[in-house]
């Protein structure tokens, strides 16, 4: 866990990443899943005992409503101490799969996570068959922000406590040479000859001019694969959203962002009329 902290690249609301950093001191993919070589789909959406225990289902004109929650920080597995993306994808498909659902409410209140398993996340909300609405709580940030923007719609709880943004990546770098000398250890890390490069993002060396550089180049297409997704889940968003900044809900509307401010039942009520509208 404390590795995938340190190592990883991660979309984060900077509040929440601050936190933990203290604690720390202290593409595209088929609906289907298919796996090459095999003609069947590696993934069936059956009713899991996750989907069955989590989603609940709000009873509407069209249908059921089934609401999934994101919420926590996201990690691929759910290993910080909330579901994962993966658990979270499967729930989506289960519910297209569910001939009781007609349309999808994500209830969102997240801080971000991880980069890993994100877009995979993102991209099937996109490529659901049933209307996702997402509602966000408290906040829908970085991580969280690039799957709500692949919804239908983002209803915001708050126009003044609720907030969205954050549109960005990061990685933590923890120098601990200097603890480590304070309590008599000496670190050498020993590579072998042709592996200059390997690992030289880690916790016992100092970070050079060089490494850093690397790895900010490193990130670039990973925040350019997510204002591009954002972009395409929301063509109207205003440009001036993309510096990491997080906004509320009244601020989050004007730039488009978001559409509205509602209860959980408003967004109920708006997946049902998109439901509706497509049957």
């Amino acid at each position: 866990m404390i590795a995938n902290l340190v190592h990883k690249a991660w979309a984060l609301e900077p509040n929440y990443h601050n936190r933990i950093a203290a604690l720390v001191l202290a593409g595209k993919i088929d609906w289907q899943l298919h796996v090459i070589g095999r003609k069947e789909p590696y993934f069936q959406p059956t009713a899991s005992y996750g989907y069955e225990r989590n989603v609940t289902k709000a009873r509407t004109k069209s249908g059921y409503v089934a609401i999934i929650p994101v919420i926590g920080s996201m990690s691929r597995y759910g290993d910080y101490c909330s579901w994962g993306t993966e658990d979270i994808a499967s729930w989506v498909m289960e519910a297209n799969d569910d001939e009781q659902v007609s349309a999808i409410v994500l209830e969102i209140n997240s801080p971000g996570g991880e980069v890993d398993g994100t877009a995979m996340l993102a991209e099937v909300i996109r490529q659901s068959k049933k209307p996702i609405i997402a509602f966000v709580v408290g906040m829908a940030a970085s991580a969280a922000y690039w799957i709500a923007s692949q919804c239908k719609e983002i209803v915001m709880e708050s126009k003044t406590s609720s907030d969205v943004g954050s549109i960005g990546v990061l990685a933590t770098h923890i120098d601990a040479s200097q603890a480590y000398q304070k309590e008599g250890y000496k670190i050498t890390i020993i590579r072998s000859e042709g592996s200059d490069h390997k690992a030289l993002f880690n916790s016992v060396e100092p970070l050079t001019d060089e490494i850093i550089t690397d790895v900010r180049a490193s990130m670039t297409p990973i925040k350019n694969e997510f204002i591009a997704t954002v972009k395409e889940g929301r063509p109207s968003i205003s440009e001036v959203v993309f510096t990491g900044k997080m906004f509320n809900g009244k601020d989050a509307i004007k730039l488009k962002m978001a559409d509205k401010i509602g209860f959980l039942g408003d967004a109920v009520a708006r997946a049902d009329a998109y439901a509706r509208q497509a049957a």
